[in-house]
């Protein structure tokens, strides 16, 4: 069997609401932000690779009262919020021992795809397909196909572990076997046995 990692939520932690507190901003400029930046049409198109960081601020500085350092500080702990999980890591490690191939597909603009990409544990990835960098995104099948050709994968033999549920019904619509991930104990027990780990 072959492990199709997401990223968000499943091997690094991405909890919008978290990332809103560290911004350190009034309760207004909070709210704009939940609604013009993460909950945007603008973030999508930043993880589809079609839109800029720096197009993306200066919409929001012609927008609100807040300034061009408030906002690309924003992004840069968008970035720092994203913190390993220590348990998936385990998992990540235990699977590359017992010789199981490992990809990852993740929805991510460039920048953070280029932060993350740093850390150790990308060298266990068999292959990497960032949303940005095929201009396609989860649920799409056709981001399913593109990683199913690129790695010569057969569907039937591939497991992928996503936090969202309409991309794990897009995966199952294309054969691939998949769990719907919570961060919970049961879910890591899960994996644990679906790969004999």
């Amino acid at each position: 069997m072959i492990a199709l990692w997401d990223l968000g939520n499943v091997v690094i932690r991405w909890e919008p609401e978290t990332v809103l507190e560290m911004f350190g901003l009034n309760q207004e400029q909070t709210n704009y932000l939940r609604d013009g930046l993460l909950g945007h049409p603008d973030w999508l198109a930043l993880d589809r690779g079609v839109t800029t960081e720096a197009a993306v601020a200066e919409r929001l500085v012609n927008e609100s009262d807040l300034s061009m350092q408030q906002v690309l500080r924003c992004f840069d702990l968008v970035r720092e919020s994203m913190i390993d999980l220590p348990l998936s890591l385990d998992v990540l490690h235990r699977m590359k021992a017992a010789g199981i191939p490992m990809y990852v597909l993740s929805n991510m603009p460039s920048a953070n795809a280029a932060y993350l990409r740093k850390r150790d544990y990308f060298k266990l990835f068999d292959g990497v397909v960032v949303s940005c960098e095929e201009k396609l995104l989860k649920p799409e099948p056709a981001i399913f196909e593109l990683v199913l050709q690129r790695f010569k994968l057969n569907a039937a033999d591939v497991y992928f572990i996503d936090d969202s549920l309409p991309n794990i019904d897009a995966a199952r619509s294309l054969g691939l076997q998949a769990q719907h991930f919570h961060r919970t104990d049961q879910c890591y027990a899960t994996l644990h046995q679906a790969f004999s780990l």
